[in-house]
């Protein structure tokens, strides 16, 4: 059953000539008879009027003193805008016929302050003239007390806007006086003359803040004033409290009683109670019976609308509470006289309508007109879209404009601490059976990058004049030039490269040019996977073909991670944007909210940056693809150094090169190899020994060569001649310089093995086992005071000492060791190395090392 089916509406509210001024009450216009019977006629009036039990009590109390029996003879009301006084003190003047009193009345904001005073008023109503009480200064209170003592009925005075008389009075100058200093003299006079007339009562209505009328200061010191003045004698009542709100909308707006609402609204009420309760969604604090029975006391609104109207928008400067709270409910229930709502909540608030948007935004800041047209309403809204974006079921319940709408309701604090809602409360608003709750959670995931002005603080979702900066991140986003984000790139991989100099980098070559042909290891970032380009650059340089192919490595992004990649690195792009942008002006908690965004988006991409960046091409001998891996991840470190260290740690490159492995290679099946060639060939051939650099393969010559494995020279016309053999050579890798095979660089009448014929020592030469012989001949050896002595070379059996190796000269050191090694049967070196750095693998290959000579080490 639709609620209004239910709660039947006034037919006013239903009528197409309906107006809202219905709800302006204006006790001038009474007083005049003029204006809607809702006011001027006194059966109509009480109709629709609700009898608080505090305006009941205002009404005895007064009767009684009118009556002269008693009871407070001086009167204010201190109630926000729209609280009730202006309905009170009608009820007031109409009851004055019943009680046969006579009515005077005096509204401030009607009285002429330059030809009416408050007292000349009070004899001109009460008598038909002014006679005694005219003039600018008042007569004093013996003329007051005439006037009143001569009447033959009761007297009511009702003063109504008093502060905004005094206000204009102010500007009217009495002698050395004011009109206002005067005014609030004859109100104290006032006051003290029908305290001791038995049948004369005054009640005066005061707003409860000077802010809700008046901003300067001198207005605020009348204020006060005025109030200090009253409060000797006034007799405070307050006509309206909380409890009372929902019972007079109910009546102003609806002919159904409260006992026939109750009745046929039980079910309905029992059955969104319950599934609140199934979603978790009454109120925190609220019984499921509290809330029960507030339901049915608001009924047909659920509890949350009077609630945020009056509380919220009733803090607003200028929003009469009752007054405005009635005039929106009538436009949104005549808005709603067709509809199948069973209820009505703040996210059938259809901001669609001229009358009811105008009636809302008139409170706030124009700006808020821009605000619902971009994001709440009309088919190219952000609200309108994200109903497009929820699943297909619930697309007819409109998510995303009611739960705008709810918000919007709930966004303006009136200068209150707390504005916006909670995702409870815009669930409660939006929700309904049918419709499971965490539906709203996904919307409101959407607003966040779908709606220009909704802001989230503290888990409070508001519409503000600012802008959403997640948002306006979209937004930024959606108009990105790819130079902006091509840039972006770039500059991410130059901060995630190393720029190690074992490997040289270049960063998205776009022609074989771009990528030099050289010896040196060379890692090409590739902005795609293009094979096309990848293929050109590993065959050619320019219009000739790449000689050095074999150390060319390339690093291309995976498919599958490019949207998370895109969408991060955009991201930090449009939030860097957005902070230098000087048209953007941000609140503290946006500037924050951005700080902290950008920072996590810089973290998440040093992460994506490696994940994206992680193909990597080798050269082999099946081809590039054949070569094709995904490095580990490193944590920490540059692009450049993941991939060298993938490779070193697979033997693909190498920091060194074994001797044996130049000779048993290079050398098993030939005599000659010249080292340009060998050096060459390491370097083009896919898949072949790939040295990191040249200097790795001259250490590997000169180990060689010093350790005669191999000899050095030179070859002409097929011709080797030795030149180094056993012992420190040069290498230069100039054209003509050659290996030769260890058999052509032995004497030939050189025995193959040079043993010690005394003991077990075997000696690499000839030479070194003269040398080795001569610590057996007694007269090398020298004994003390033996005549040689002076004359002979003495011997050493054990030699002990320390030496540094200066950088860049261990090549130096290699015969000297070799000379040591010839001379002593047992040979320790021990290792002091600091001021640099060396991988795992590195350790690994010396500790292999060490194992294949036998060598027994505690590294």
């Amino acid at each position: 059953m639709a609620f209004h089916q239910i709660a039947v509406p006034h037919k006013d509210i239903l009528s197409e000539n309906y107006s809202s001024e219905v709800y302006a009450a204006k006790l001038w216009d009474v007083h005049n008879k003029r204006g809607s019977d809702e006011y001027t006629d006194a059966t109509t009036f009480f109709e629709k009027t609700y009898l608080t039990d505090n305006l009941k009590k205002i009404l005895e109390s007064v009767k009684t003193r009118l009556d002269g029996q008693g009871g407070g003879h001086f009167r204010s009301m201190t109630t926000p805008f729209g609280g009730g006084k202006t309905h009170t003190l009608i009820a007031l003047y109409h009851k004055c016929a019943e009680w046969g009193a006579k009515p005077v009345v005096l509204v401030g904001n009607e009285i002429d302050v330059q030809t009416q005073t408050l007292w000349g008023l009070i004899e001109e109503q009460l008598t038909g003239k002014i006679d005694r009480l005219g003039g600018q200064v008042p007569r004093g209170g013996e003329a007051l007390r005439r006037v009143l003592e001569e009447q033959d009925k009761p007297v009511l005075i009702l003063i109504d806007e008093l502060l905004h008389y005094v206000t204009k009075a102010e500007a009217v100058a009495v002698n050395k006086t004011t009109l206002a200093s005067l005014t609030i003299a004859f109100v104290q006079e006032l006051s003290e003359v029908v305290s001791s007339l038995k049948n004369v009562c005054v009640v005066v209505t005061l707003p409860s803040s000077t802010n809700e009328q008046l901003d300067n200061a001198r207005f605020a010191e009348l204020d006060e004033m005025l109030r200090k003045m009253a409060g000797r004698t006034r007799d405070t009542i307050n006509p309206v409290s909380n409890m009372d709100i929902p019972k007079i909308i109910r009546q102003r707006l609806f002919s159904s009683t409260d006992a026939e609402i109750r009745e046929r609204a039980e079910g309905i009420v029992k059955d969104f109670v319950d599934y609140c309760e199934d979603e978790g969604l009454i109120p925190e604090g609220r019984q499921v019976s509290e809330y029960r029975e507030e339901f049915l006391n608001n009924y047909p609104f659920l509890p949350h609308v009077i609630d945020v109207l009056y509380h919220r928008w009733g803090t607003i400067q200028r929003f009469q509470r009752t007054r405005g709270v009635l005039r929106l409910l009538s436009l949104v229930v005549g808005s709603m006289a067709t509809s199948d709502k069973q209820f009505i909540s703040l996210g059938d608030f259809d901001l669609n309508n001229d009358a009811i948007r105008q009636e809302l935004i008139e409170y706030l800041d124009p700006q808020f007109h821009g605000v619902v047209a971009k994001d709440i309403v009309g088919e190219g809204s952000g609200a309108f879209q994200v109903n497009r974006q929820v699943p297909d079921q619930y697309r007819g319940k409109r998510l995303g404009i009611r739960a705008a709408t709810a918000i919007f309701m709930y966004s303006p604090s009136g200068g209150a601490e707390i504005n916006g809602a909670t995702a409870a409360e815009i669930k409660r608003a939006t929700c309904e059976r049918g419709v499971p709750a965490a539906q709203i959670d996904g919307v409101l995931n959407l607003f966040r990058n779908s709606l220009f002005y909704l802001n989230v603080s503290n888990g409070r979702y508001l519409f503000t004049k600012e802008t959403n900066i997640l948002k306006h991140k979209v937004d930024v986003i959606e108009n990105l030039k790819q130079s902006d984000i091509e840039e972006a790139e770039r500059d991410l991989i130059r901060k995630n490269t190393d720029k190690i100099r074992e490997i040289r980098t270049i960063l998205w070559p776009s022609d074989p040019r771009d990528v030099e042909d050289s010896v040196h290891l060379k890692l090409a970032v590739m902005k795609g996977d293009d094979q096309n380009l990848i293929r050109q650059i590993y065959e050619r340089v320019g219009e000739s073909g790449r000689t050095y192919r074999n150390n060319v490595f390339f690093l291309t992004p995976s498919a599958g991670e490019k949207k998370r990649f895109m969408e991060s690195l955009k991201g930090k792009v449009a939030w860097e944007m957005i902070k230098s942008d000087p048209h953007v002006k941000l609140t503290d908690d946006q500037a924050t909210m951005l700080a902290n965004e950008l920072k996590k988006e810089k973290e998440r991409l040093d992460s994506l940056v490696r994940e994206y960046y992680s193909i990597l091409y080798t050269p082999e001998q099946g081809g590039l693809e054949s070569g094709r891996v995904r490095p580990p991840l490193g944590t920490a470190v540059g692009l450049d150094r993941i991939v060298y260290d993938h490779l070193t740690d697979k033997q693909a490159v190498n920091s060194e090169i074994g001797v044996l492995v130049l000779r048993t290679r290079y050398l098993r099946d030939r005599k000659v190899v010249q080292t340009s060639d060998l050096l060459k060939s390491m370097l083009s051939v896919p898949g072949e020994l790939r040295p990191t650099g040249r200097s790795v393969l001259a250490k590997a010559i000169t180990d060689g060569v010093s350790g005669g494995e191999f000899g050095l020279g030179e070859v002409e016309n097929d011709v080797p001649t030795v030149k180094f053999f056993r012992k420190l050579p040069q290498v230069s890798f100039e054209p003509g310089e050659a290996l030769i095979h260890a058999s052509l660089c032995e004497e030939k009448s050189e025995p193959s093995d040079h043993s010690c014929t005394i003991c077990d020592y075997k000696a690499n030469s000839k030479e070194d086992m003269q040398i080795h012989q001569r610590s057996h001949d007694p007269k090398f050896r020298g004994t003390a005071g033996s005549e040689d002595d002076a004359t002979t070379d003495p011997t050493h059996d054990l030699l002990e000492f320390t030496f540094d190796v200066p950088e860049g000269q261990v090549n130096h050191i290699s015969q000297m060791l070799l000379n040591i090694a010839s001379s002593y049967r047992n040979f320790k070196i021990h290792i002091n190395a600091s001021g640099g750095k060396m991988s795992k693998h590195d350790i690994d290959m010396i500790r292999e090392t060490l194992k294949q000579i036998g060598s027994e080490s505690d590294l």
